[in-house]
């Protein structure tokens, strides 16, 4: 049985980097759950922005309140 030290450093390096035979490829998966992920990401920031919006308006109209009331 052939060790790793067998090689040379080129081989060694291919052979570490290429998938074995039969593997199924994950690359694709990994693309489409970045792409979920990216799209879930963008949404919860505009989410967050949305409810930035809310709290400063609320904050406004109580302020108005206030001094309306004074």
């Amino acid at each position: 049985m052939s060790s790793h030290r067998n090689f040379r450093e080129g081989q060694q390096n291919k052979l570490l980097l290429e998938p074995p035979l039969g593997v199924p490829d994950d690359y694709e998966q990994l693309v489409r759950a970045n792409q979920r992920f990216q799209a879930a990401l963008e949404q919860a920031i505009a989410a967050g922005g949305e409810r930035k919006q809310a709290v400063e308006a609320t904050v406004t109209l109580k302020k108005r309140r206030r001094t309306k009331h004074s």
